[in-house]
């Protein structure tokens, strides 16, 4: 049995009051592979039920139920709850897989995050989904200058980039490392530290576990355009019965449903049509 890697000087963290359950998942498979010296877990969950003698600390927190009110909290308010010199950020749907990928070298900088598949270099680290951010940017969060108006790693890698490099010093990773560090929409190799997105899931888990996994999700949060993207990577890999029952039930919340890109829904009858038996 291998043991946990340590992961010194981090705080492990996860912000999360719409999925605890999936949430206290990500922070305890993440634990598995690696040993932080501080885990934290963000949530207005009143009935969270850890295991006696687990080492997470519950801190609550009023409802987060925006990715606006997320952001907030992570630009502005993440910084008094952190003690260590860097946070480990992990989410429901992105998390630790390979504890022997970390190395030390991901600690040389400010933030690294996976690579955005869909921007140029040299602004084409982010992903605050899974990213490992010191304590210094923490701090230099704080300056009026930087507004929460936009998705947090927006503010950090792309709006308020220069500001924090020129003002503060602060340096985001490479983007070659970045690629050892995480993956999202970059073709993956499987031995990278983490990942983040739900259609990636489908990569790490067979049929049973995944089915697992999405069962708790209310149909209402399972209805997005990441989930589209779920069921086109499952169609991608063979999976064809499972991305027709997973496209079949994004029409089960029919509101949310019809909120979809025009383009998505589109997509997806499409494929339905032609997948199906």
């Amino acid at each position: 049995m291998r043991l946990p890697v340590p992961v010194p000087r981090t705080t492990l963290a996860c912000v999360d009051c719409q999925l605890p359950g999936l949430a206290l998942r990500a922070l305890r498979l993440s634990m598995a592979q690696c040993e932080f010296p501080s885990v934290k877990f963000f949530t207005d969950a009143g009935k969270i039920a850890l295991e006696p003698g687990e080492r997470i600390e519950l801190v609550p927190v009023a409802r987060i139920a925006s990715a606006g009110e997320y952001s907030r909290f992570v630009l502005k308010e993440l910084a008094r709850h952190v003690a260590t010199d860097f946070v480990q950020i992990v989410q429901w749907d992105g998390y630790v897989i390979n504890g022997a990928a970390w190395t030390g070298e991901f600690q040389d900088y400010d933030y690294i995050g996976a690579r955005w598949w869909f921007r140029q270099a040299p602004a084409n680290v982010g992903n605050g989904g899974f990213s490992l951010r010191s304590r210094r940017l923490l701090e230099a969060l704080q300056d009026p200058a930087i507004g929460v108006d936009l998705p947090e790693d927006n503010a950090i890698c792309l709006e308020y980039r220069a500001l924090l490099e020129s003002r503060y010093g602060i340096r985001i990773a490479p983007a070659a490392l970045a690629d050892r560090y995480a993956f999202e929409g970059t073709p993956p190799t499987l031995r990278e530290f983490g990942f983040h997105r739900l259609f990636n899931f489908p990569l790490l888990y067979a049929e049973a576990e995944l089915a697992e996994v999405l069962g708790q999700i209310p149909d209402a949060e399972f209805c997005t355009d990441v989930s589209v993207s779920l069921v086109q990577r499952l169609s991608e890999l063979g999976r064809t019965k499972e991305a027709l029952r997973y496209a079949g039930r994004l029409r089960q919340a029919p509101e949310r449903y019809a909120r979809l890109p025009p383009e998505s829904r589109a997509d997806l009858e499409r494929f339905m049509r032609e997948a199906a038996p």
